[in-house]
């Protein structure tokens, strides 16, 4: 039997870690080793936070066990998976929402299931939608039927965990968020994730420069018309208007090679190679569509070599530096990645064909 974690402090006392966490965070990893005092603040507040994190195992189990067994009553071969956030994720969102408390963080447990189509992911949502509404226990958000405004779609739904049994009482209460998308969904979400991961602009989060914003926002739009549901707001209700935007934004951003030669890069890229390095410095050339890694310890050493890259105004040349960490984050959190990112570019290229 697994000895499941229990929380150890008060919401109060896990609050105050998190924000204590979270100016260290922003302020750019400030280094405690010469200073015992701080480095014992630290760590007590880690290991706080930490036990919040933890402390979600339990009903993120249950609860995705429950998700597996609805999406098994309408497709077989539907994708199940689970994750605890990650301690960079929980301070970056910390960061960029001031106002939330960590103990307000709805998504520290999360679960996804990937269906075949929109049917499906309408049918087990409705499992969710209707019997448990009234208890107060759910929170619904639907991104299919509206969209976001960054493209993004798929369900989410905030569960509450009320235990059945006696002694998991000291999980009552516990938050956990599924997320439920189909195929199409999950690439472009994969996509999000990928340039992300290798501009380091908060595309994600809703940030980042207005061209990959707009690229995405126009994509989102033709997946909806593939999956005959609503369009994402301010992009063009006309198809041909809509692909014709984005043939052009996927051609200014070279959107096709540098997806696709980071992904190579990702499924080529042996982990032993990234054991011993901080920062990763990729050079992609996008008329050969090849790609070289070079492997850095520190980021200013490699902040100079892609500046000296930058400005030898090679068009045929997109340098982007990686920090190795977001890499295997990004292996981890989309383990199907490669096959995903490849699906992505394959439904960008039949858009782009009509």
């Amino acid at each position: 039997m697994t000895d499941w974690v229990k929380r150890e402090a008060g919401k109060g006392e896990i609050d105050r870690a998190g924000r204590f966490l979270m100016k260290w965070w922003i302020s750019e990893e400030e280094e405690y080793e010469e200073d015992s005092e701080a480095l014992g603040k630290w760590n007590e507040a880690f290991q706080v936070v930490e036990n919040w994190r933890a402390c979600h195992g339990l009903p993120l189990n249950v609860i995705q066990a429950g998700l597996r067994g609805r999406t098994r009553r309408v497709e077989q071969k539907a994708i199940v998976a689970q994750r605890l956030k990650r301690f960079s994720s929980m301070m970056q969102k910390l960061a960029r929402e001031s106002d939330m408390k960590l103990t307000q963080m709805q998504d520290l447990g999360g679960c996804r299931a990937i269906l075949s189509n929109v049917s499906a992911v309408n049918a087990v949502y409705r499992m969710y939608d209707q019997p448990r509404r009234e208890e107060g226990s759910l929170k619904c958000y639907d991104y299919i039927a509206k969209p976001k405004e960054d493209g993004y779609r798929g369900i989410h739904v905030v569960v509450r965990y009320h235990p059945r049994l006696a002694e998991r009482e000291p999980w009552n209460g516990q938050r956990i968020e599924i997320q439920l998308r189909t195929k199409l969904q999950h690439a472009f979400a994969t996509a999000v994730e990928t340039v992300t991961t290798f501009t380091r602009e908060p595309l994600k989060f809703g940030g980042g420069p207005v061209e990959w914003r707009r690229f995405f926002s126009l994509r989102g739009s033709a997946f909806a018309i593939r999956e005959q549901t609503p369009l994402v707001e301010n992009t063009p209700s006309n198809a041909a208007e809509l692909i014709a935007e984005l043939r052009e934004a996927a051609h200014v951003l070279r959107v096709t090679q540098r997806l696709r030669g980071w992904a190579n890069a990702i499924r080529t890229l042996p982990r032993k190679d990234t054991k011993n390095f901080q920062w990763l410095l990729l050079s992609l050339d996008t008329t050969q569509n090849t790609i070289a890694v070079t492997g850095y310890r520190d980021r200013e050493t490699a902040s100079a070599v892609i500046a000296a890259t930058e400005k030898s105004n090679r068009s045929d040349i997109d340098a982007v530096l990686v920090w190795v960490r977001s890499i295997r984050d990004l292996r981890s959190a989309y383990p199907n990645y490669y096959a995903d990112t490849k699906e992505f570019l394959n439904a960008l290229s039949a858009t782009l064909a009509k």
